[in-house]
């Protein structure tokens, strides 16, 4: 048996490897992609490489080089691709200590801005040539998350006891009566001190860049709603566009709509799953596609989702689809959840976001039983949900357990979508989150930023 090699354009490799996602799978050249690594630190040092007092050298350098290399040599044939780099920093709760540079305490968060700005600028220092030669329209975008920390005990002999502590011998170690207390905390809080580093290789999207891979999710995942249904299937569209199903999504990729299908009959495409969950995932996660959502955008910047029923004529005689009120999810470019909602209609307008991913207007219902589970019937009726958004007035505060101050939880909130920062310096809630036993809704205005620790009640 002979076999035929097919040789295939550079521009038709692109394309595949678009649509299929693999250029954010993998990071071996010449399919570009992504890598991460982590990166350690000793306590109070930023530079990637040095020896700390006690003389022993740390190197993240020799971690990041080979990634750098890769994405140079992909970067130097391939045009039309960017790099971008996300940076998740963790710190432990021992407080923020310059020890690399000497300049004492300093305030929660300092470490991991020092650490970002050290990645920043070798990264844009190696990359710097391809910038120049315009083998890349523009250098690295450098995006920082914070990361709580997961030991929050404090020692209870108090930071200078455990300094001390960790000043001494091995042998004075294990006669101190909290030397147990202390070990164990110790392996926590050096587990806390981190900065992962994922370097990713996307399509430049210019204006559009922050579109890129955002997920669109449509679900039925609430188990407890008793949705049972064979009518329920739907074509997704965005600003009018239709989605096609990627990666994650129940009944597979390719698919031109989203089956919540679980009745168990000839359209459920998992059988002996009845009433199971369906998952269903929509990608932007080409440059053609996004460019064509945006070119159909009155602002060039709103996103309208919409529904439209496919079912009828299939499984209901009576040619309905399938009312229940979808679960509906968006992720963006870095794959932070940023709506997570119920909408209050279905076959019909779902909601609108911005280019990046983040909620604009609409969602806000609440999920309600399924008509299903009255006399288990094949096809739901119309569901009637209620908006959860009450624009109270509230004031928000770090807990005091973790390394993040009240500024830090809320920019992440910001960057995960849940609350987007207003010109006056207040914040809008985007969508409900639960933080330090206070439930935020969608609608409430943060007023005031209070320090970490500060007590909050609500009106």
């Amino acid at each position: 048996m002979s076999y035929k090699r097919f040789l295939l354009a550079e521009s038709e490799k692109k394309q595949i490897l678009g649509m299929y996602g693999l250029l954010n799978e993998q990071f071996v050249a010449p399919n570009g992609g992504s890598a991460q690594v982590i990166n350690k630190y000793p306590a109070g040092y930023y530079s990637l490489d040095g020896t700390d007092k006690s003389g022993t050298a740390y190197d993240n350098t020799s971690k990041l080089k080979p990634i750098i290399d890769n994405a140079i040599s992909f970067l130097s044939k391939n045009k039309g691709y960017i790099p971008r780099v996300v940076i998740n920093a963790g710190e432990s709760i021992i407080p923020n200590f310059d020890t690399e540079g000497g300049t004492g305490p300093q305030k929660i968060g300092w470490l991991s801005e020092k650490r970002k700005v050290k990645i920043s600028e070798y990264v844009k220092n190696q990359l710097k040539t391809l910038v120049t030669n315009k083998l890349i329209s523009k250098e690295p975008e450098v995006i920082l998350y914070f990361d709580d920390a997961k030991t929050t005990a404090v020692p209870s002999g108090g930071w200078d006891d455990y300094k001390k502590w960790n000043r001494s011998t091995e042998e004075q170690k294990l006669t101190n009566p909290r030397n147990a207390e202390y070990a164990k905390l110790k392996t926590g809080y050096n587990n806390d001190q981190f900065t992962k580093i994922k370097f990713t290789i996307v399509p430049d999207l210019g204006p559009n860049q922050c579109s890129f891979n955002v997920k669109i999710g449509v679900h039925y995942d609430n188990l407890s709603l008793g949705h049972r249904c064979n009518a329920a299937r739907f074509q997704i569209l965005a600003n009018g566009v239709p989605l096609t199903t990627g990666p994650g999504t129940t009944c597979g990729n390719g698919k031109p709509y989203a089956d919540m299908n679980n009745g168990g009959g000839s359209l459920d495409c998992k059988q002996g799953d009845v009433g199971g969950q369906r998952l269903n995932y929509f990608l932007f996660n080409n440059a053609s596609l996004v460019n064509k959502i945006m070119a159909a955008s009155p602002d060039k910047n709103s996103i309208k989702i919409t529904m439209k029923c496919t079912s009828t004529g299939f499984d209901d005689a009576a040619g309905r689809c399938h009312q229940d009120v979808p679960h509906i999810t968006v992720h963006n470019t870095d794959n932070v959840k940023t709506v997570d909602t119920y909408p209050k209609s279905n076959d019909a307008y779902l909601i609108t976001i911005d280019k990046c991913g983040n909620l604009i207007s609409g969602g806000g219902g609440v999920p309600t039983k399924s008509s299903d589970v009255a006399g288990n019937k094949a096809t739901g009726q119309k569901t009637v949900t209620t908006p959860t958004t009450t624009g109270r007035k509230l004031n928000f505060a770090a807990m005091s357990t973790g390394t993040l101050s009240s500024d830090q939880v809320l920019n992440n909130k910001v960057s995960g979508g849940e609350v987007k920062k207003n010109t006056d310096g207040t914040y809008t809630v985007l969508k409900n989150f639960n933080y330090n036993s206070i439930l935020y809704k969608a609608g409430d205005t943060i007023n005031k930023v209070l320090p970490k620790g500060s007590q909050v009640t609500t009106p």
